[in-house]
């Protein structure tokens, strides 16, 4: 891509790995020199960024469905009279967010754009499901592209969505990684991420009970629907809740503070979790659900167990635990560096400008 091809890159998550994501390859392009990039997301920001005078930041709604602050026409108008000035190339929305429709419909015509889906099959039982698959549908009629993160799945945008082919990208996930931290072997087990039926809080209830001698962290903000359970973990003597969003920081020390990373899911696309767990050299024990063994190499970064096998998941996660420190040592360097070979944004940066391009 031409450095004088001008980006826009957006995303109105309050959530600090989205904005991560958008701020990291928005400074990998322009300190690459691969595009002049620009990026919109909200006020509310939680990561810290060194140059900020390409960075617009807005009041705008913290959800992406429909409230108060939806009908803010002030700060749309403004939104849209800056990006027609500015005469961007391409904007790249990152997130679904019910602003994108409005810049998708009176952006400029000669102006291209992107959306990235992540959960292109919308998680049963997931409080917001019928509207991900609402915003899916529209997404996906009105950008020019649509981009996703995984091999997997390109055959429900076709039938599903009636995507077209060549409107189809597929590109990693990425994220910013640190130095890689030595291991501090505290034998706990971390399951991080907002906590949902779908993620398999039934499962870890009943990994957490066959594991009493393994120390667990469960960390996530709590679905409705799985507070009862959740409730029922907290009871159990070997494990500590918290039960909100964390800051960076507190992710951070999560991560750095444990040893393995479990993903009990029931169903899932990718996961963000995974490439969190890598930026600390954190191997992974995770169901084979989803696009996930695209993100796993077994025995190398982690392990893979069948779908549903508790009995597997929990032996698999004993025997992960009492590994010697050799073993681990070298499970948790092939963990960071796939991690960054495969999702830094400092080696997604190139490809990514090629497949804007």
């Amino acid at each position: 891509m031409s450095k004088f091809q001008k980006v826009l890159i957006v995303t109105f998550s309050i959530n600090a790995d989205h904005q991560d994501i958008v701020l990291g390859m928005h400074a990998a392009l322009n300190g690459k020199g691969l595009a002049d990039s620009y990026a919109l997301c909200s006020s509310d920001l939680k990561v810290h960024v060194s140059d900020n005078s390409k960075i617009w930041q807005v009041n705008c709604p913290e959800k992406p469905g429909v409230c108060k602050r939806t009908f803010d026409i002030i700060t749309l108008i403004k939104i849209l009279k800056r990006i027609r000035k500015e005469q961007f190339d391409i904007i790249f929305f990152e997130t679904l967010h019910v602003w994108n429709l409005p810049i998708m419909l009176l952006k400029s015509k000669r102006v291209k754009t992107f959306q990235m889906i992540h959960d292109i099959i919308p998680h049963t039982g997931d409080k917001q499901e019928k509207s991900v698959i609402l915003m899916n549908k529209a997404v996906c009629r009105l950008a020019d592209n649509i981009v996703i993160c995984n091999k997997k799945y390109g055959n429900v945008l076709t039938d599903s969505y009636n995507v077209e082919l060549s409107r189809i990208k597929t590109y990693r996930l990425w994220r910013s990684f640190p130095e890689y931290t030595e291991p501090c072997y505290s034998k706990k087990i971390l399951f991080f991420g907002r906590i949902n039926a779908y993620k398999g809080v039934d499962k870890l209830y009943e990994i957490i009970k066959k594991c009493p001698d393994i120390q667990f962290d469960v960390v996530g903000r709590v679905d409705i629907n799985s507070e009862q359970l959740v409730e029922k973990i907290k009871e159990l003597p070997n494990v500590a809740v918290t039960d909100r969003y964390v800051t960076n920081e507190e992710l951070e020390n999560f991560f750095i503070g444990c040893d393995w990373t479990v993903l009990p899911y029931n169903s899932a696309t990718q996961s963000g979790v995974i490439i969190d767990a890598y930026r600390y050299g954190k191997p992974i024990i995770a169901f084979d659900v989803g696009a996930i063994s695209e993100q796993v190499i077994e025995s190398k970064t982690g392990f893979l167990v069948s779908p549903d096998d508790v009995e597997g998941f929990s032996e698999k996660l004993r025997n992960a635990a009492a590994m010697n420190k050799e073993d681990y040592d070298s499970m948790s360097k092939a963990a960071y560096e796939f991690g960054l070979k495969n999702y830094s944004v400092e080696c997604a940066a190139k490809g990514f400008a090629e497949m804007l391009e």
